[in-house]
């Protein structure tokens, strides 16, 4: 450990004024994002998605990532579609990064895993449980040589358990809790939600599980492993089905874009052929829906007088709703409602999104360069420090793309640390 830089975060006993110099040297301006981790220096030993968005939310937060990948790289750089020859999945989780590949199979690559780690705050992998153990490289190998070490687990099903050495991706994790059982219509196949919402809630917990073994450290001196999964992930987008199955409740199947606790909510066609989601969950909420709609009998309408009843009676009514919705485009019907605070939102397609003026209010459109140099937008930070988010333009890095940089920084700092002893 005597190569260990001096990375300690700012240390939230005290407070930073405007403009203070800090104990790096630099001069804060308020509290700005990317200055939270500086310092810190982070090894991620991930692959796909989970693991690579929680480090590189840690680099936008300032951290120093060192993207280890195997010698032909991260397996997602292969992954289409392709922007300037690069994935757009690795181009989306991998933004201010330095990328060193290592074989871990080999003496020297082990050896120079080593040298890093004893550089390094955190470790972050998503091995399948016990292979890095085989190699001589995993937790249990390495706790006592790195005694401060932040490891973080990030597994599909966990590190124990019948199951722990499964394959697992985002759209099998959803088939296996059940998520996808309980996603789609009732008279179609069963299907897996858009996107990767599993992954990413999983990278949100490797996230704060980074910052809560840094602050961990900082408390005790002692390194720590935090685990998380996919599979315990999921298990909480499940919330009330799950609980109501924990408690042997009746529970309803596929119910398309509606749920069990409430009506009217679900997607409703209007006049363009473009849908609105309406998700009405008070009784001053009804009231006004259906003032709005010019429906004031359903509003009077005893089978409809509360939520439950709504949700009893919810095939009577929804043809009904129905036919009020289809009078207007779903982009009126959404400012109308809007407007008077009942939640409806137009179903956009991701073009609309990339360009809505709240999503680039909340400046979650930003730049990053490619390792071509080429600059193009990508989806920005969902964590913010009083609004105060620099403009650095993060890179992507190539495969090895840092190797001659990190290795002579490590050699710097070995030769520091034998002067100093």
């Amino acid at each position: 450990m005597e190569a260990r830089r001096d990375r300690r975060p700012i240390s939230r006993e005290r407070s930073v004024d405007e403009n203070e110099t800090s104990d790096f040297g630099w001069v804060m301006s308020g509290m700005e994002l990317s200055a939270i981790l500086h310092g810190v220096r982070i090894l991620d030993c991930t692959r796909n998605i989970a693991g690579p968005v929680a480090t590189m939310m840690a680099a936008e937060m300032g951290a120093d990532v060192i993207k280890v990948e195997p010698p032909g790289g991260d397996e997602m750089r292969r992954w289409p579609p392709f922007v300037n020859g690069e994935s757009v999945y690795f181009v989306s989780c991998n933004r201010g990064k330095r990328s060193i590949a290592i074989d871990f199979k080999s003496d020297e690559g082990k050896k120079l895993f080593h040298r890093l780690l004893a550089t390094a705050d955190v470790m972050v992998e998503n091995y399948r449980p016990g292979t890095l153990e085989k190699l001589g490289i995993g937790w249990e190998n390495l706790k006592d040589a790195h005694p401060r070490l932040v490891w973080i687990s990030v597994t599909g099903y966990g590190r124990t358990g019948p199951r722990a050495g499964a394959p697992a991706y985002d759209s099998m994790i959803q088939a296996y809790t059940g998520i996808m059982g309980i996603t789609g219509e009732p008279d179609r196949a069963p299907v897996r939600s858009g996107g990767s919402p599993i992954d990413i809630a999983t990278s949100y917990l490797a996230w704060g599980a980074i910052v809560t073994g840094i602050h961990t450290v900082s408390k005790t001196g002692r390194g720590i492993l935090l685990e998380v999964s996919l599979m315990e992930s999921a298990l909480g987008f499940a919330h009330a089905h799950l609980q109501g199955a924990l408690a042997d409740l009746p529970l309803p199947g596929r119910m398309g874009s509606e749920t069990m606790g409430m009506y009217p909510m679900g997607g409703f066609e209007t006049r363009n052929g473009e849908y609105c989601l309406v998700q009405v969950s008070n009784e001053h909420q009804w009231q006004r829906f259906c003032n709005l709609l010019g429906a004031t009998e359903l509003a009077g309408d005893a089978r409809f007088a509360n939520n439950p009843l709504r949700v009893k009676n919810r095939d009577a009514l929804r043809p009904l709703i129905q036919i009020y919705l289809k009078a207007r485009p779903a982009q009126e019907w959404e400012k109308v409602f809007l407007a008077a605070g009942v939640p409806v939102s137009h179903v956009r397609g991701m073009n609309d999104v990339a360009h809505d003026e709240q999503v680039i209010a909340r400046k979650m459109v930003k730049p990053m360069r490619l390792p071509n140099g080429r600059e193009i937008p990508t989806w920005g930070v969902p964590v913010k420090v009083n609004e105060k988010i620099p403009a650095a333009t993060l890179s992507v890095p190539g495969v090895d793309q840092h190797r001659g940089e990190i290795l002579a920084e490590l050699e710097r700092i070995e030769a520091a640390a034998k002067k100093r002893v």
